[in-house]
Formats: C-alpha cells, sequence, structure tokens
C-alpha cells in the first residue's frame, strides 16, 4: 500500500511537470513548439543516459554516444528551414492542429528522411560506426565478456530508439495533443487492466508464467486482460474521430489502419515493457535510475509509451 501511495504521488509530481510543457509546445504555435524542442532534446538526452551508463563504458566514451545521439534531432536539416518561398508547415502554421498528411510529411519527409532518401540514413551510419568503434575499443580489457556484448548491444539499441521515439513524439505533440493523449493512456490501460486481472485471476487458468524470466510476476491471465481492455480502448479512442467526422480527433482514416492499431498497440505496450524489463535483467539492475522515487529512471517509466508511439506512427503507412 505505501508502494502504491508513493507511485501515485511521483506520477502526480512527474505529469505535473510534463503537462505544461506538452500544452505549451501544442498551444504556443512557433515558440511553444521550439521552447518544446529543447524540453524534448534534454528528456531524450536525460533517458538515454539513464540507459547507457551501466555498459561500463567510461562516464567520456559515454558521452561522446549521448551526443552523437543527438545528430538524430539534427539531421535531416530541412525539418528545421523554413522562408517565404518554401514555408514549412510544421514550424509556420496558426493552427494548433496539423492535418494527417502534413503530419504524415512533417514525420517521415522531414523529419526523418530528408529531401533525399540516399542521404537519409547519415544518422544512424555514424551512431552506427561510434557503437562499434567503441564495442572494439574496449572489448579486450573486460572481464566479462559476455556482459559487455550484451550491454553494448543494449546501447547500441538505446541510442537509436529513444531518440527516434522522443522525436516522433515531440512531433506529435505538436501536430495534435489528442494524438500525445492516445499513446499515452494506451499503455496506462493496458497495464492497469493487466496488473488487476492478474491480481484477481493470476493462474486461475494458467499456472505457467506469462514471461517467467523477465518479469515474474506477470500472468497469462494479466496478460490476456490488459490486452482485450488495451483492444477495446484503442478502437474507441481511433473510432471517435472517424465516427464524429472530427478530424483532430482522428488518427486513422481507413479501416486497415484501424484494426491493425487494434490488434498491435495493446502487445506493442506489453512488448515495449518487456524489452526494457529484459534489458535491465541483462545488465543486472533494477531500475534504469531513483529519478523518479516508486518508478525508477524515465524509461522505466515510459518503456510502454516508446514502443506505442512509434509503432502508432508506423501504422499510419498503411493505406
Amino acid at each position: 500500500m505505501k508502494n502504491i501511495i508513493q507511485r501515485g504521488r511521483s506520477a502526480i509530481i512527474l505529469y505535473a511537470i510534463l503537462i505544461p510543457f506538452f500544452l505549451l509546445t501544442f498551444f504556443g504555435q512557433r515558440s511553444g513548439r521550439i521552447i518544446g524542442l529543447g524540453f524534448f532534446i534534454v528528456f531524450s538526452n536525460w533517458a538515454l543516459y539513464e540507459v547507457i551508463k551501466h555498459n561500463r563504458l567510461p562516464i567520456w566514451a559515454n558521452l561522446i554516444l549521448l551526443l552523437t545521439s543527438n545528430i538524430i534531432w539534427i539531421f535531416p536539416t530541412q525539418f528545421y528551414l523554413t522562408s517565404a518561398q518554401n514555408p514549412n508547415i510544421f514550424w509556420d502554421t496558426d493552427k494548433v492542429s496539423l492535418t494527417t498528411d502534413n503530419l504524415l510529411k512533417t514525420i517521415y519527409k522531414d523529419g526523418f528522411l530528408g529531401s533525399n532518401s540516399r542521404f537519409a540514413s547519415i544518422e544512424f551510419y555514424v551512431l552506427g560506426i561510434v557503437n562499434i568503434a567503441f564495442f572494439f575499443i574496449f572489448f579486450k580489457s573486460q572481464k566479462n565478456k559476455k556482459f559487455f556484448s550484451s550491454a553494448m548491444s543494449i546501447t547500441a539499441f538505446a541510442t537509436f530508439i529513444i531518440p527516434i521515439f522522443l522525436k516522433v513524439l515531440f512531433i506529435l505533440n505538436a501536430a495534435n495533443i489528442y494524438l500525445l493523449f492516445c499513446v499515452f493512456i494506451i499503455p496506462m490501460v493496458t497495464d492497469t487492466a493487466a496488473y488487476f486481472g492478474g491480481k484477481f485471476l493470476g493462474h486461475k487458468l494458467f499456472k505457467r508464467k506469462f514471461a517467467p524470466k523477465i518479469s515474474p510476476k506477470k500472468t497469462w491471465e494479466g496478460a490476456i486482460i490488459g490486452y482485450l481492455c488495451g483492444a477495446l480502448f484503442v478502437f474507441i479512442v481511433m473510432y471517435i474521430g472517424k465516427l464524429t467526422n472530427n478530424f483532430q480527433f482522428t488518427f486513422y482514416f481507413n479501416y486497415k489502419q484501424i484494426i491493425t492499431a487494434v490488434i498491435l498497440l495493446p502487445i506493442l505496450s506489453t512488448v515495449g515493457d518487456l524489452v526494457f524489463s529484459a534489458m535491465k535483467r541483462t545488465l543486472e539492475i533494477k531500475d534504469f535510475s531513483n529519478l523518479i522515487p516508486g518508478h525508477g529512471g524515465l524509461m522505466d517509466r515510459f518503456d510502454s509509451v516508446s514502443f506505442v508511439t512509434i509503432g502508432a506512427t508506423i501504422i499510419l503507412l498503411i493505406n
């Protein structure tokens, strides 16, 4: 009971800090988006360092990795360019919401691909080279080479996925705050339903645990109930815009997208939780940090949100 109260108090304080930045990013137009950009970059660096600091590299090496990860925020540079002759809808619009077409353009063309797709992956090449270089530089000096190899695999994964997740989240936040609400609440609904499902029905139908080596407390009953409640919630929040014909509440415009989201997003919520739990077990830690009492670090709290955010955005590509 004491832990639940602590977790609740910490969550209230955390969102009391985050929500003003989310609102400013959405309602503040260009100046608000600039401030929001700075906030999300700081968030990205903090969250990433919490993860990679456990890899047993020297601090200076991890700081280089951290700084290098910001290349995902820097490129493609056309994301930030605007002029009277070539306006950038993301920065120049007077409207507080972007249409789905403009959101797609901002994320895939301006935000990540750039004008020339052949050079779109420069940030990924650079990050890959730096990760591989540090692996070979420090491999021989490691006493536990198996642990170091696993830790560097986690480091490479984190240096890609965390900045990508937060850059996409920033764009979603600026484009439509309802979308931000969706990607945050979907994991909460799935996780909460799974918790209570496991608490009251755990091991009543399935004696075997859901993921005993990664998360021993999870049960199949909890996972199934969490998935069903999550799927129902996804259907409601994703269909309401189509039902009311209100684009501000519309994320997906065709039934293929909606059906895919209903099936996949609750799964991705659980997968995100399990992936980051597996990372912590591999790194031999309980939490990435103690920043948020009762929760751990930023990626302890937003592990599921990261997978749901990226998955929800990829589903937009389905025609």
